[in-house]
């Protein structure tokens, strides 16, 4: 459920994973309210690189 008191943001990054070191990049597309917190929900499984952040207009996807 997204919180409508936060500004939210698709963040997209081009991620490899870390079990994986050589797997292709691909790219993850997240929704957060923040760079920090969509990182945060990536980083545990990918090593990332920003790559962009769209806004999210309406609060839906």
């Amino acid at each position: 459920m997204i919180d409508k008191k936060h500004n939210t943001t698709i963040y997209l990054f081009a991620s490899v994973l870390r079990s994986d070191p050589k797997s292709r990049p691909v790219m993850q597309r997240v929704q957060a309210a923040s760079e920090k917190e969509a990182r945060r929900q990536l980083v545990r499984d990918y090593v990332l690189s920003f790559a962009g952040c769209l806004p999210l207009e309406g609060n839906t996807l």
